[in-house]
């Protein structure tokens, strides 16, 4: 679309970035609603709710910040207890505009959340109840990474 070449690095963690220095490319993002740059707060922007692109955004939002795992409890010493069949999904992050817009986003679309948790400034948003879950997955579907051994 725009025909534009960036660079790859590769950073200490093992991760990749790849840069691309464009005005017209950051303006087109910039004109969309995106925010442009680093944020202590950030928003979904209004192009995502007015071209009903909520669910995909969602979707790219659960496979960059989300997880699900199986429940557990720490109640007993030395020994986490493993509930096999009750899964738990999860969001966490420091952007509060965004995490509440989330959790407003899945409510219009049928999806209870548990309440909001702030720690340090840190938002975690989790869905705990299995029927909500299947909800979520069937109406996000998500793909989930399955760890061979679990």
């Amino acid at each position: 679309m725009f025909n534009l070449e960036g660079h790859l690095f590769l950073r200490n963690d093992g991760t990749t970035r790849y840069h691309i220095y464009s005005k017209d490319l950051l303006d087109y993002f910039a004109s969309l609603g995106i925010p442009i740059g680093k944020k202590k707060d950030a928003f979904i922007p209004p192009c995502i709710f007015e071209q009903g692109k909520i669910i995909p955004f969602l979707r790219g939002l659960y496979h960059a910040e989300g997880s699900i795992y199986r429940r557990y409890s720490k109640r007993y010493n030395r020994q986490i207890k493993v509930y096999d069949n009750l899964l738990v999904i999860q969001i966490r992050m420091k952007l509060r505009t965004l995490m509440h817009q989330i959790r407003h986003a899945l409510t219009g679309l049928g999806v209870r959340c548990n309440r909001m948790i702030d720690k340090d400034g840190v938002y975690t948003l989790r869905i705990t109840s299995q029927a909500e879950i299947k909800r979520f997955l069937a109406l996000l579907q998500p793909r989930l990474k399955i760890h061979p051994r679990r």
